[in-house]
């Protein structure tokens, strides 16, 4: 399958910086939140990102404009019905991830893949809430994400292999270096940095 359009939940600082990624990767994304105030700062974040890309003359002002009209922000999960992946970056509490992912579930279409931006959660128990836990993967971006290359793709139980590849081919078009590891607490990289 391929990504044509994306969605983000969460407009937090890391859930700003991913929708950032995707749109310089020149594709379209929503982004989402429960506060329009959330949504602003976001904007002006991904903005100020673009703008240092272009103080730097690596982008044109054009170019600016163009990555930002690939982004969308909106308060409603209505707006979520045609992407083919949400990514939800929101705060580590394993039931608002699952009541994020309980809304995706009733609003996205039937290909649609969720993944988790989450260091640790466990993504079996977030799939456990939809009615696709084969196409519930993690996602997980390292901060900053417009710097940091390394994404680990996390592999539930239940993830199928043709969502994990879509997931590992998407990754490599954000221009990311994609790591699949199986779900076990803290995933790889923690692992690896924990005392």
């Amino acid at each position: 399958m391929y990504i044509f359009k994306a969605g983000v939940v969460g407009a937090g600082f890391m859930g700003a910086e991913i929708a950032q990624v995707v749109s310089f990767a020149g594709l379209p994304v929503v982004v989402k939140d429960i506060d329009q105030a959330l949504l602003d700062k976001a904007e002006a974040h991904i903005r100020e990102i673009f703008q240092g890309r272009v103080d730097k003359g690596k982008m044109s002002q054009a170019e600016l404009l163009d990555k930002m009209d690939l982004i969308e922000f909106t308060l409603d999960y209505a707006d979520f019905e045609d992407v083919d992946i949400v990514i939800e970056a929101v705060p580590e509490v394993m039931k608002l991830k699952q009541a994020v992912f309980g809304e995706l579930d009733k609003v996205c279409h039937d290909g649609a893949i969720f993944a988790s931006n989450t260091s640790a959660l466990s993504i079996e128990e977030m799939g456990a809430v939809t009615d696709r836990p084969g196409k519930v993967v993690g996602m997980h971006f390292f901060s900053p994400a417009h710097v940091m290359k390394l994404v680990e793709v996390v592999r539930s139980p239940s993830s199928s292999e043709d969502t994990v590849q879509t997931v590992v081919q998407f990754a490599q078009d954000l221009r990311k270096i994609p790591v699949v590891v199986k779900e076990c607490p803290g995933f790889l990289v923690n692992r690896l940095l924990a005392p």
